[in-house]
């Protein structure tokens, strides 16, 4: 029948120009040969090498009669220059009862300031260990040795790195 202007098209008429809208993008990306086998066109695949030339090795069986190895070659020389510099230890502090205990401990034994010993005391009191310091290795041993003899507080010393 008649129609009226601005009314939809009809449905079938919808699929068909949709359809033939999809065939005419695609038909750019694709050729047709033979009894309908549709392969894509050659332009439309990307070409690259995919092996690579077999390429000859030669390992000698023996170094260069030429070559010497120095007797003096040490990777110790490679290192950092070796400084007048004792090595430094850190005293770590473990949580040993409350933090008041260990920052009076800390405060006898260690000359620190009060808010020093005080922050280190909280921070092992709450986490279970703080970094109390980094000295000489026999300033570091005396300290922890005295910390846990003299007030049963748990330290450690490490090389500090």
């Amino acid at each position: 029948g008649l129609r009226a202007c601005g009314h939809a098209p009809e449905p079938t008429t919808m699929r068909a120009a949709l359809s033939l809208l999809l065939v005419s993008t695609t038909v750019d990306a694709f050729s047709v040969s033979g009894l309908g086998v549709v392969r894509p066109a050659r332009a439309a695949t990307p070409a690259m090498q995919t092996i690579a030339p077999e390429r000859e090795s030669t390992i000698p069986d023996s170094l260069p009669s030429s070559w010497t190895v120095p007797d003096t070659f040490s990777l110790a020389d490679l290192k950092r220059p070796s400084s007048s510099e004792p090595p430094m230890y850190r005293l770590t502090l473990f949580r040993s009862g409350d933090a008041v205990h260990m920052a009076n401990a800390l405060l006898d034994v260690i000359p620190l300031e009060k808010e020093k010993a005080v922050e280190v005391a909280d921070t092992a009191a709450r986490v279970g260990l703080s970094l109390v310091g980094v000295w000489e290795q026999g300033l570091c041993e005396t300290y922890s040795e005295e910390l846990r003899r003299g007030y049963n507080i748990a330290c450690d010393v490490s090389k500090a790195e």
